[in-house]
């Protein structure tokens, strides 16, 4: 019945009537009118299953994160996914889908001390913009896995506390599908950072988080043979570049998009014109 409301043409055509209508009486987004952001409503729509009231609330949410760190969304291009498509990068799509259609990200946040905060933070919010703005990702989610491995203290010591608040703050109302989180190998010293993140999950989400030993330990929560070799699978292809470049299409076009700062405290903030009622 779920997989019915994606294929419904007349609850896609009112949904898109009844978002963009609520777009154009938003006191804080303001949008020209000019660009065709069909699709841009599509991916909010089914990320939250075609329940408005949750779809504008990610979609504000997403939105006014994207505009509050215009230094990582910025000229989206080649420089920001590049660097996942070889094999010891700290970022890694899967390119086959697993036998419930879900996506596979892998952070190996090893591979990331190389990269300062202000690279950091854009590979992980900027580049998976890029892929989920893939149909079949936005229907049937993804699995994240987490590697913690070999992860040493000096490396998280140099992430900042604002911009990890930031990502459990994003989280809370992530504009992604995400089925399953795999943790492997989650160090003592990052585990206070994981209790506080807690507070700011659902009970839903909490449910679907994995804390796993050792990659031996995933074989029992997923099917490992789509998974690249470090992982008990065999699987070596990575996204190609097509997908990425399909999704910077439709990061550009959400960023023409404004937002008047000054106007959300004057409306007591995010997610408070979901509940007006729209002609």
């Amino acid at each position: 019945m779920t997989q019915d409301i994606f294929n419904n043409d007349a609850l896609i055509e009112q949904s898109l009537v009844l978002f963009k209508n609520w777009l154009a009486k938003h006191p804080f987004v303001k949008y020209n009118g000019k660009d065709n952001i069909d699709e841009i409503l599509l991916f909010f729509l089914r990320v939250r299953k075609f329940a408005m009231d949750r779809a504008y609330e990610c979609f504000e949410q997403s939105l006014i994160f994207i505009k509050s760190h215009p230094e990582w969304y910025e000229n989206p291009g080649p420089k920001d996914y590049e660097f996942t498509t070889n094999q010891s990068s700290p970022l890694m799509f899967v390119r086959n889908k697993d036998a419930h259609g879900r996506a596979i990200w892998i952070y190996r946040l090893k591979n990331f001390k190389n990269f300062d905060k202000n690279e950091f933070f854009p590979n992980i919010f900027l580049t998976p913009l890029f892929v989920v703005f893939e149909k079949e990702t936005q229907i049937n989610g993804l699995v994240i896995i987490i590697d913690f491995r070999d992860m040493d203290l000096s490396s998280f010591k140099k992430l900042p506390m604002s911009c990890i608040y930031d990502c459990f703050k994003l989280s809370k109302n992530s504009s992604v599908r995400t089925k399953q989180f795999n943790l492997i190998g989650m160090p003592s010293f990052f585990k206070p950072v994981f209790e506080f993140g807690k507070s700011f999950t659902s009970a839903k989400i909490l449910t679907r988080i994995n804390l796993l030993q050792n990659t031996e330990e995933l074989s029992k929560v997923m099917d490992v043979s789509i998974l690249p070799k470090d992982y008990g699978g065999s699987a070596n292809e990575l996204l190609d570049c097509k997908t990425f470049e399909t999704g910077i299409n439709f990061v550009k076009t959400f960023q023409k998009l404004e937002v008047d700062f000054n106007k959300i405290q004057e409306f007591e903030g995010v997610g408070s014109f979901r509940k007006l009622e729209i002609d």
